[in-house]
């Protein structure tokens, strides 16, 4: 009778190594490229300099934001400024606002500047 193999996660009586729960970046984000795509971006990756991670990272949240003004961006941009409003209304302090919400407001308001900055 042969031995069928099987990851150690699999077998009974073994724990799986635990990772740490408190690492500042705990989230994986996954997306779809082509071969070319991916080519090209490990070429930037490469010239960069910086771990894969930080490029990403950093490519993310520093480019610019071009806007194609459709409806679908009205209603997402109508909703978020519906609950920074709610937000604002209902603190009493500056040390209250929060800070998710300070963040959502300076992408709308980006992401406004370029919507209607682009048809000037």
């Amino acid at each position: 009778m042969s031995k069928i193999y099987r990851r150690t996660t699999l077998l009974t009586g073994v724990n799986a190594i635990k990772k740490d729960k408190n690492r500042k970046r705990n989230v994986i984000m996954n997306f779809r490229v082509s071969p070319v795509e991916k080519q090209l971006i490990d070429e930037r990756i490469t010239l960069s300099g910086l771990l894969r991670s930080e490029y990403f990272i950093n490519s993310c949240l520093e480019q610019e934001i071009h806007v194609t003004g459709n409806i679908k961006t009205f209603d997402a941009i109508k909703k978020r400024m519906e609950l920074i409003d709610k937000h604002l209304c209902n603190i009493s302090m500056s040390e209250e606002l929060d800070f998710e919400i300070l963040e959502s407001l300076r992408t709308v308001l980006e992401l406004l500047d370029h919507l209607y900055g682009s048809n000037e």
